[in-house]
């Protein structure tokens, strides 16, 4: 049975989202916000670009960690997969 199974190289496909994250500065509050379009609750909000592209590298990996853990497809990530051939025990 051929299945895609991910190589786990998180932190690339972490990355790549980043790449593509809106950054917004809320002038009433003074904070900067960031989020990901593709990826629903992806969102953080902190003081400095700094921190909030932390904090959204931690809920985007958080993210991708519970959509592998249940099954759910994850936006794109197929591109960071491979395929594998799994066969039966011998032993």
């Amino acid at each position: 049975m051929l299945q895609y199974m991910p190589n786990f190289f998180i932190a690339q496909a972490v990355e790549m989202y980043l790449k593509r994250a809106h950054y917004e500065h809320d002038e009433e509050t003074g904070e900067w916000c960031a989020w990901v379009e593709g990826l629903p609750g992806a969102y953080a909000q902190a003081d400095t670009v700094e921190s909030v592209r932390n904090q959204l590298a931690e809920v985007v990996e958080d993210y991708m960690l519970v959509s592998l853990y249940n099954r759910n497809p994850i936006p794109e990530f197929q591109r960071f997969a491979r395929p594998l051939q799994y066969g039966t025990r011998t032993d």
